[in-house]
């Protein structure tokens, strides 16, 4: 698999729009779309924000890996991920894929739950 069609994947199963994910990562949708249809390679710092985003590794994404990859993590993000189960850290990376009027949405469910 080439760069354009690993990334266009990993977008399409996380169920972002290119403008979704140009919002997410601050790089203009066109500039997306030019990576995924190969008009342009990304840059070693917008292949970062994949990685970051998508929690794989920069290998994976330009086909020197065939496994999905060990992300490195952050002291932070190793506490973090040492205080929340499982389920939150899935929750959180879900939380992360929903537009903003969607994460409103929930909030007003969650608030709504603990009235219950």
């Amino acid at each position: 698999m080439n760069i354009a069609s690993v990334i266009k994947a990993l977008r399409i199963e996380s169920g972002l729009t290119q403008t979704e994910l140009s919002a997410k990562l601050n790089i203009a949708q066109a500039t997306i779309a030019c990576y995924e249809n190969g008009q342009r390679e990304p840059h070693i710092l917008s292949l970062i924000a994949y990685a970051d985003y998508f929690g794989c590794s920069v290998d994976f994404i330009v086909g020197r890996s065939d496994e999905y990859g060990n992300k490195t993590y952050s002291e932070t993000t190793r506490k973090m991920t040492e205080i929340l189960t499982d389920d939150e850290i899935d929750f959180i990376n879900k939380y992360r894929t929903l537009s903003d009027k969607q994460k409103m949405l929930l909030q007003g469910y969650i608030d709504g739950l603990k009235n219950v």
